[in-house]
Order: C-alpha cells, then sequence, then structure tokens
C-alpha cells in the first residue's frame, strides 16, 4: 500500500530522532532494531493527531517495541491519556499496559551499534569526508 503524503512527511519527522535515524520507512510498520514502530514515536510526543494519522493508514497498533512496550503502554506511561483512550477506542490490548518489562539484549546491542555507525557517518560528514 503506497503511504500518502502526510505519512511520508511524519516518517520522515520520526527518521530525523536519533532512535529512528537508521530506519528505512519504507512501510508504514517499519521498525527500529528495538521493534519500536512510528506509533511508539508518537505516543512518546503526545501527539494525538500524529498517532491519528498512523492509525488511519494502518499501522500496528500492537507493535511490541523496546522492553516489549505496546504503543499504548508507553502513551500511559507518558501520561498522554488522550491518546491511550484512542488506541484502546481502536483495538489497542488494555492488558499490555501491564505487561512485564522484558529486556533483550540482542535488541539492544543491535541498536546500540546502529545509533554508533550514525554517529561515525556524522562525524565523517562533519570533518568533510563526505559528499
Amino acid at each position: 500500500m503506497a503511504m500518502n503524503e502526510r505519512v511520508v512527511e511524519l516518517l520522515n519527522r520520526i527518521k530525523s530522532s536519533p532512535d529512528f535515524s537508521y530506519v528505512v520507512f519504507d512501510s508504514i510498520n517499519a521498525t527500529n532494531a528495538l521493534g519500536d514502530n512510528a506509533l511508539h514515536s508518537v505516543c512518546v510526543w503526545g501527539d494525538l493527531e500524529s498517532a491519528q494519522l498512523l492509525v488511519s493508514n494502518g499501522i500496528n497498533i500492537h507493535q511490541e517495541g523496546e522492553l516489549g512496550f505496546t504503543p499504548l503502554r508507553v502513551a500511559v506511561d507518558f501520561g498522554h491519556f488522550k491518546i491511550a483512550e484512542y488506541l484502546k477506542a481502536n483495538g489497542a490490548d488494555p492488558a499490555s499496559i501491564y505487561a512485564p518489562e522484558r529486556f533483550d539484549r540482542e535488541r539492544n546491542d543491535l541498536h546500540l551499534k546502529k545509533l554508533g555507525e550514525e554517529i561515525e557517518a556524522l562525524e565523517k560528514h562533519i570533518e568533510g569526508e563526505c559528499p
């Protein structure tokens, strides 16, 4: 399914954040190495309009990301209750709010490796080694 212009703009904004800088958004459901998708990000920001845009365009609202947290859990943890209510009204499982944290060392190590590669590329760019 082709992404509309507003979704592409939002995904580009999310890509500008460090946790998503290495993600190729070839799909609305692309994730970073931790498993977070774009909905996790807008739930941290508290951006209800962006959450609605992503959900209406088919993002996975059940995606388990860092520590096994779903977007609903993230919205609640950050105190964004309007987003949480919206997600629940659109099928998010309320039980996910209370799911235990699950640290995945392999995913975490991969995420840190990819962030390190991004930092190295930026350093080379700053030093003028890359166009």
